[in-house]
Order: structure tokens, then sequence, then C-alpha cells
């Protein structure tokens, strides 16, 4: 079904491009080109137009026909039944029903209304008569094809705004303008050759010059948006060679580095040729190669286009988990504080550098010995890389940049302790420093959890390491013990661990850099409002109050008394119990608390938020130090944990009026970190 629909799909986009693109010559290229004949050519113009109609006419019929026949595979698709592709309820309820089904009907009436007029057209009585289909013609193959972008993966890049939609319908404008005058163009260059008459050679270079001045600002425009569009459906790397979209993107771009290599041929060669030749058989000669140049674009097209048409019916890149194709990857993340990194990188990014800038200049100054500046501009670039990118790097593995399995949630980090407990701390100890009780009896040292290098790591690299072991290493694997989604809350724990370390420093003052991701945590407070900590980014700071009664409750009261002024702010106050919430409210009694207070989703909530009790304290310096009674951590706008502060004596919020100057500097900065969402990578 997948291969009839590729096959379906390749037809509709080629028949909608050669439309496009013969209403566009006929316009643009052919009609002042024809105004060099003389009164002899007067009725091959218009025996070539007549054919190039019909050519129009052919492209509306395919297109409608197989337009149906995509409806049909994707009334098939959607009930699984091969039967509902001939079954007019379905076909009713995906035209009325979906964006696409009005998108289908928009494009059809188009090629339904442009197939009529070639159909039932009558002779042209005078020049108004024939611009009149033509511009028709244009308009409506235009529609047609920019209307194919809202029913295609533009559609779904909605936190790019409308620009995906934007780029996909001119890309599609400018495939009908280039690909689609190619076979036109091939026709004009045939009937060149068979005309004697030497006038036929001016039609020839006139339209020549034209079609390259369209093709230019066509090619021009694929290029921006083509780029625009691989940006809003792979977003990096990994997808591009990782995925199956990706891959055919890479071998749509294969196919259009050699299309563009000819057409550059076709336009700084032979047509400066063709346009200042005198002798009639070097035009000649000149008029052949061209052609088959342009038969030989046509037909890299044709391959771009079914390209296209299996991208189509392809996820895009960056809905796809991507599988690395290599053994190793770039990580300067990872190997910067190695020895002699640092120094290796700047030295070769720096002769590297110098290299592209001298080969570009060769290129652009075109000396004497401008070749040979070129290569060793080129050796220099070689060079550079030769000396920068060994050091940085590092083993990678199928799953490398995999986005994770489970979101990024307190409940999972509270799975993913129990778990760690059970299966993990023998060997890495509590804190995760590798100092389990098992550790001394290991050849090698368990890894430290808590160091800085491993958070470098991708989550990708970690569900590697605990499904298939470390090899040379005491890792055992886990994948055949746990199943994959306690491996990704094994993983989640193991990311907030590295966090609470990170989180030692982290005091009453807010931090300047946001790098402590908070974890979400979905929950109902006592009044039954039920809410997420990820509703609150990009709209609120958060106050989260981690608390114990009775120890908290003069605390609790003196937030309470300026609860409305941290509202002014855009704060919220999240007050979540360390103890089980049953008696929260018998124990508060009469007194007014404002604030919100957690009941369900507490346990996991206070489980994860305990983990950065950690501090530079004598007691925080123990693998597993007491939690404290009350703690407060204030959460930013984009979900980052800015500031903490523990009752131990210290002043820290004790007066109220600190912690409102912590919002309001917090509610008063530019944010220069990415909003979180609901995973850490």
């Amino acid at each position: 079904m997948t291969a009839l629909a590729v096959v379906v799909r390749f037809l509709h986009l080629a028949a909608g491009v050669q439309l496009l693109g013969v209403f566009l010559f006929l316009v643009l290229v052919a009609r002042p080109a024809w105004r060099r004949a003389g009164p002899e050519l007067e009725a091959a113009a218009h025996g070539f137009e007549r054919t190039l109609l019909r050519l129009g006419a052919w492209a509306a019929a395919v297109a409608l026909l197989s337009g149906l026949a995509a409806l049909a595979l994707q009334a098939a698709s959607v009930t699984g039944s091969r039967a509902a592709a001939f079954t007019p309820s379905v076909w009713v309820a995906l035209l009325s029903g979906t964006q696409s089904g009005l998108v289908w009907m928009i494009r059809m009436a188009a090629f339904a209304l442009l197939g009529g007029f070639l159909l039932l057209r009558e002779r042209e009585q005078d020049w108004r008569d024939w611009w009149a289909l033509r511009l028709e013609g244009v308009l409506l193959a235009a529609v047609a094809a920019a209307a194919l972008a809202w029913a295609g993966h533009a559609t779904t890049a909605e936190d790019w705004g409308i620009w995906p939609l934007v780029g996909d319908a001119l890309h599609l404008l400018a495939t009908g303008a280039w690909l689609g005058g190619l076979g036109p163009l091939a026709l004009l260059l045939t009937w060149t050759l068979r005309e004697p008459a030497e006038s036929a050679r001016g039609v020839a270079r006139d339209a020549v010059r034209r079609f390259s001045a369209l093709g230019l600002g066509a090619v021009t425009l694929l290029l921006l948006t083509g780029t625009l569009n691989a940006a809003a459906q792979i977003r990096g790397v990994p997808p591009l060679v990782g995925t199956p979209y990706g891959r055919l993107l890479l071998g749509k771009l294969a196919l259009l580095i050699p299309l563009l290599a000819i057409a550059a041929v076709n336009l700084r060669r032979l047509k400066p040729r063709l346009l200042l030749a005198t002798d009639p058989e070097a035009t000649r000669r000149d008029l052949a190669r061209l052609r088959r140049n342009v038969l030989l674009e046509a037909t890299l097209g044709l391959g771009i286009l079914a390209l296209v048409a299996a991208l189509g019916v392809t996820p895009p890149g960056r809905h796809v988990a991507p599988s690395w194709p290599v053994p190793f990857r770039f990580a300067w993340e990872v190997t910067k504080d190695l020895p002699g990194v640092r120094t290796r990188v700047a030295i070769g990014s720096q002769v590297a550098m110098f290299g592209l800038i001298a080969t570009l200049c060769a290129a652009l100054v075109r000396t004497r010995r401008w070749r040979w500046v070129a290569v060793a501009g080129v050796g220099a670039v070689l060079a550079g890389l030769g000396v920068a990118l060994p050091p940085i790097v590092v083993d990678a593995y199928p799953t490398t940049y995999v986005r994770p399995g489970v979101p990024y949630t307190a409940i999972s980090v509270a799975n993913g302790l129990t778990l760690y407990r059970e299966h993990c701390v023998r060997c890495h100890g509590v804190a995760g420093y590798g100092d389990g009780p098992a550790a001394a009896g290991l050849p090698r040292k368990p890894a430290d959890l808590t160091a800085r290098h491993t958070a470098d790591h991708t989550v990708g690299d970690l569900f590697w390491w605990l499904t298939r072991g470390i090899p040379g290493s005491p890792m055992p694997p886990f994948g055949d013990r746990l199943s994959e989604e306690e491996r990704w809350d094994l993983i989640n724990f193991l990311r907030t661990l590295g966090a609470a370390e990170q989180a030692r420093g982290l005091g009453p003052v807010t931090e300047p850099t946001a790098a402590l991701v908070a974890p979400d945590f979905a929950y109902t407070t006592g009044v039954g409002e039920g809410r997420a900590l990820r509703d609150y980014r990009e709209r609120e700071i958060v106050l989260l109050v981690l608390f114990t009664l009775p120890e908290s409750l003069g605390r609790l009261l003196q937030l309470s008394s300026v609860y409305a002024n941290l509202r002014r702010l855009g704060a919220e106050v999240l007050a979540v119990p360390l103890a089980p919430p049953g008696e929260i409210y018998r124990a508060l009694g009469p007194r007014p608390i404002f604030f919100p207070i957690v009941v369900d989703g507490a346990a996991e909530a206070a489980t994860t938020y305990a983990l950065f009790q950690r501090d530079t304290s004598a007691a925080g310096q123990l693998p597993d130090p007491p939690v404290p009674a009350h703690m407060e951590l204030l959460i930013d706008r984009q979900g980052y944990l800015r500031a903490r502060w523990v009752p131990d004596g210290s002043p820290g919020w004790a007066d109220p009026k600190r912690v409102l100057a912590e919002v309001q500097q917090l509610a008063s900065e530019t944010p220069r970190a990415p909003v979180l969402d609901e995973h850490v990578h």
C-alpha cells in the first residue's frame, strides 16, 4: 500500500508541477520569445502553443485521476479496510471532516476548471482571449500547487507559526516554475533544431535567456525555502542521518547537487556561447548540448519528485527516534575538560578557518595563481580539521540521540529511586559516588553518577549502557531485567541525582544562569483543583514550599500574609507536605492559608524535590543527608530551579521581603534559557 501511495503521489505531484510549468513558460518565456520570429514562423508558433496546451490538458487529466486514487488510498488507510477505498460515506467523511479533505477539494476544483478550459477552449479572437486562458491557467495551477502545503507535513510545525506553510507553498511554486518548465524548454529546443529558418535560432536564444532568469530566481527561492522546510521538519543532524525521512532528504540533496551543477553549466557556459554565437553550425551544436542537458535536468528532477512523494508518506524526522548510524560522534561538552583538548581544538579551528577564507578569496578574486591558493586553502582546512576533530570524538550508539521514552516527572523520578535502591546502590552507593558496599571488590571502580561528565552524555547513551551494559567494566546489562519504561525511570532519577549534586551551592540568592531543571509533577489541591507544574511555564514564577506540620506552621502563615504581593509580581506558591497529607487541614484549623496545598501527587513531588536537600553544610555533605523539615525552592518561568532556602539558622528568606526581592528580580529578567519541554535530553 505504501509503494502504491508513493507512485500515486508522484504522478499527482509531477502532473501539478508540469501544469504550472506549462503556463508559466507560455506567459513568461514562449510568448515574448516568439515575437522575435518573422511572419514565416507564425504558424509554427501557434502549433508549438497548441502542443504545450495539449501537454497541459494531459497533465490536468493525470492530476485529476491520481487525485481520486490518492483519496481512495487515504480512505483505505484511515479505516484499515481496502473496501473502504470505494465507500462513498468514507469519502464524504474525509472531505468534510478533515483539513486535507478541504485542500483536496480546492485542488481538484482547480484542476477540473483548468482541464475544462483547455478541453472546451475556442479559437482566440484577439490578444485578450489569449491572455485570459493563459493567466487563468497560471492562477489555477498556482493555487493547486500552493494549496498542497496545507495538506502536508508543514501543518505539524505549529511552534514555527505560519512560516513552514508559507515556505512550503513557495517551494512548490518555485518547483513548478523551474522543473515544470524544463519539458517545454526541451520541446522548444527540439523544434529549433528541426526548423531550417535562421529566425528560429533567435527564438531559441531569447527563450533560453528568459528561462535562465526565471530558473535562477526559482532556484534561489527553492534553496531558501528548502532550507526552512528541512529545518522545520528535521531540527538537527541526528534526525537527518538517523531517520528514514532524513535519509530521503539526503537522497533528494544528492540528486539536487548534480542538477544544480548541470544548470550552472547551462547558465555559465552554454548560454553565453549561444547568445554570442554567429556561426550557424556552432549554434546548432550548442543548442543540441543544451537540449541534452535540459533533458538530463528533467530526468533528475523526476527523481527528486519521486523522493518528495516518498517524503510525503514518511513521518518527519523530528517525530521519529533517530538511530545513529556510526559508532562515534563529536562531543565538545564531554571532552572539553580533558588535558590539551581546548588547545588542540583552538589551534585546529583557526587553521581550518584561515584555509576556508583563503579558498573563498581565491574563488572570488580569481588572481593569476588562484588555483594554487585554492588548493593550499583546502589543504589548510583539512589539516585544521585533522587537528581539531580527533580530541572531541567520543563513542556513540544507535540510541545516542533517542528522545526519552518517559517524561521527566516526579513520579518517574520516584519510581527510578526505588529501582536504583534495588539494582544499583550496592555498586554506585546511596549518593551515586561509586562507593557502594560492593565497589571495593570490583576490578574497576563504578562510575560516579553525579560527576559533570556523566551529565554531559546524552540520555540515549545512558539508555544504551543500561540496556547492553559496558564492555570491559563491571556494569551489567539490565535489558532483560527492567522494562523499557523502568529504564527511562531510572535515567530520570540519575539526571535528578546529578542535578541535586550541582545544587549544593544553590542558596537564597538567585543564580544568574538557568541550569537545573525542575521535574514536573501533576497534582490536585485540597479544594479539588488539578494542575501540573508545567502549566506555569512561560506564565508564572513558582515558589515551591516543602513543609512539615507543626514545624512549618509559622512560615506558612507568614507566606500567606504576603501571598497577594507575590501574586502581583507574577508568582504562585505551591505547598507540598513532606508527610502524608491526610491531617494537614486538621492541623491548620481555622488559620488562613490562601495558596494551594498539594494533596494528590504530594508523595512523589516530596520524594523527588527532597533530593535537592544537599548543600555545603556538614550535614549536607553526608551521602544521604537527613531531609529538612522545611525547604523552599524558587522556579523561574522557564522551569528551572534558581534559588533555595533551608531554615537552618541562616537568615535567608526568614524575612518575607527577601523572597519578594528574589521574585521581583526573576520577574524583571530577560529569559535566556529555552522553555523546558517534558523530557530531559
